[in-house]
């Protein structure tokens, strides 16, 4: 049957006396969709939320060819039979909406059961599809079939549109409220895209066909406006592919969308008919491009610069997990050689020790002075090798920490005892004082704490080469602090090394003058087994040349 009051169209799809807005409605729309729809599939196949958008694109796309072919063929067995797709297409592009935003929220597939949920809503709609209960005739005077639906039918595959619209919605609110600030802005966007064309492509194209069916209008070209929610849902992927990089796209974003553009500027020729309008559009379509090829260009520089960046963020981080081994690997090492140091350095200072004090005969002067030196250095290399392995210990997190209650006062003082002799032979004054309105209990490792004090002491007798050395006990009751200040009149240092001190094999800049043999370890060591134990060390200084005050500072026990 051919509907002869109407003209057969040119080109299969081309007819005269057609709405204005038929083919700048279903063509860009159509195209923009299958664009972004196969750029987002090509780009990455494996994903599903990249299938499922294409699937609601070609969807979509053969929704408005079977819309075409209603609107321009005059061939009526034809219309007829394409007209069912109108309700399978739409029941998919529901269906498929619901399970798009699934995946979107989840990050995964949904349930083998939901999947069962969604083949149960469609097969009504599978099945009537070619059925008298679908469309039971067609008027060959109207060429269409509006007066022939079922209404049971229509109303059942129309509701399914508004029950993805409340299902959709029901999902994001939910996952909106618990989401982060950056996924709030992604889920805001897919629902204004997804909830948009669902609701202007369901209702107008409902109310379109309403119309036309009840013969208030004489066609259903209110639906044609309903198109353009395509449009708007996929402006709002394009901006979570751009911003957000959604569906694991980035590089040809940029190009896919400068397209988009020009598909739609161009599409402004299937309605305009003026000589001025077609100069207008073309003169836009020009600059457009334009305008698009500068930002393609701009765009892939920076993605080039970004790339380059990223790049060498990875080889900055394989060099620092590198770096990282390597440190350990010294860390190892010289805790294995300072174990086997140590025991030769035990012998050689007792022998040493022994032969000074007579054990093996009389020394001539001379001899007594070597021996002495030999002392003297092996102590030192001693304290270096502890040093050390407190160092490999700190960083291994192997150091052991036995707390007990004791008076910090009166440990501070044996210590000040002990390096007093050493302080003299340098011709130095060491000191004692304490100012006290406490007893001085702290509880912490006596041998540790004992070893910081050690530490800062020793800092204090190498780095002042006259004058006095002060150990200065106070408490304050009120912060329930205990404090060991001490406080040296030697080279003093800059504001700004008071923290670079206690990094590791760290020296102050006029360290070499004073004292050639400081490993840089002593303060590092205090200030670690200090705060593990819930204390503090702290340095001050007025300057070089002007001193410098040490402080070890821990709780006090009232």
């Amino acid at each position: 049957m051919i509907c002869y009051l109407y003209e057969a169209p040119t080109y299969f799809f081309f007819a005269p006396d057609l709405p204005e807005l038929l083919y700048y409605s279903h063509i860009p729309a159509s195209v923009l969709a299958l664009l972004i729809g196969f750029f987002v599939f090509l780009h990455a196949r494996d994903q599903l939320l990249n299938k499922l958008l294409l699937i609601i694109s070609v969807c979509f796309s053969l929704w408005t060819l079977t819309s075409l072919i209603a609107w321009t063929n005059v061939e009526a067995n034809f219309v007829a039979f394409v007209w069912p797709f109108f309700a399978l297409l739409s029941s998919f592009i529901a269906i498929f909406s619901i399970y798009f935003i699934h995946v979107f929220l989840t990050k995964e597939d949904v349930s083998f059961r939901l999947k069962l949920g969604f083949l149960a809503l469609l097969t009504p709609v599978l099945l009537l599809a070619h059925t008298n209960l679908s469309i039971s005739g067609f008027n060959i005077t109207n060429c269409d079939a509006f007066g022939f639906e079922g209404s049971l039918y229509k109303g059942y595959y129309t509701l399914l549109g508004y029950v993805a619209m409340i299902w959709i919605a029901t999902l994001l609110i939910k996952h909106y409220r618990k989401a982060t600030s950056e996924l709030r802005t992604q889920i805001l966007y897919m629902g204004i895209g997804i909830e948009s064309f669902l609701f202007l492509f369901t209702t107008l194209t409902f109310i379109g066909t309403y119309l036309a069916t009840t013969g208030v209008v004489d066609d259903s070209r209110i639906e044609l406006y309903g198109l353009f929610g395509m449009m708007i849902f996929m402006v709002f992927m394009a901006m979570l592919i751009v911003r957000f990089k959604t569906f694991n796209v980035t590089v040809l974003a940029p190009q896919a969308l400068v397209l988009a553009l020009l598909i739609l500027v161009a599409s402004q020729f299937t309605y305009v008919t003026t000589a001025t309008s077609i100069t207008l559009t073309s003169v836009t379509l020009v600059l457009t491009a334009l305008a698009g090829l500068v930002i393609i260009r701009n765009v892939k520089k920076e993605i080039k610069q970004r790339k380059e960046i990223e790049q060498l963020a990875q080889k900055l981080k394989k060099a620092n997990k590198r770096l990282k081994e390597l440190d350990q690997m010294k860390s190892e090492f010289v805790s294995i050689a300072s174990h086997q140091l140590r025991s030769p350095l035990t012998s050689i200072r007792g022998y040493a020790s022994m032969i000074l004090e007579g054990s093996y005969g009389k020394l001539p002067t001379k001899a007594e002075e070597v021996v002495g030196k030999i002392v003297e250095s092996s102590t030192f290399m001693a304290s270096s090798i502890e040093d050390y392995l407190n160092v490999s210990r700190i960083e291994a997190g192997n150091m052991k920490y036995e707390l007990a209650d004791f008076n910090l006062k009166d440990e501070a003082e044996h210590v000040a005892d002990d390096k007093r002799q050493e302080a003299m032979k340098k011709g130095l004054l060491l000191t004692f004082k304490s100012d006290l309105d406490r007893h001085g209990i702290v509880n912490a490792d006596i041998g540790k704490t004992r070893q910081i004090l050690h530490n800062l002491i020793n800092n204090a007798l190498k780095y002042t080469p006259r004058g006095t050395i002060v150990i200065f006990a106070h408490d304050d009751a009120k912060k329930k602090k205990m404090y060991i200040d001490i406080i040296d009149s030697g080279i003093g240092m800059r504001a700004d090394e008071v923290e670079d001190i206690f990094g590791k094999f760290e020296r102050a800049h006029n360290a070499n003058e004073t004292n050639v043999t400081g490993t840089g370890l002593g303060l590092f060591v205090a200030r670690k087994m200090a705060r593990h134990m819930n204390g503090e060390v702290t340095a001050m200084s007025d300057g070089p040349g002007h001193g410098s005050t040490f402080r070890l500072e821990m709780p006090l026990q009232m």
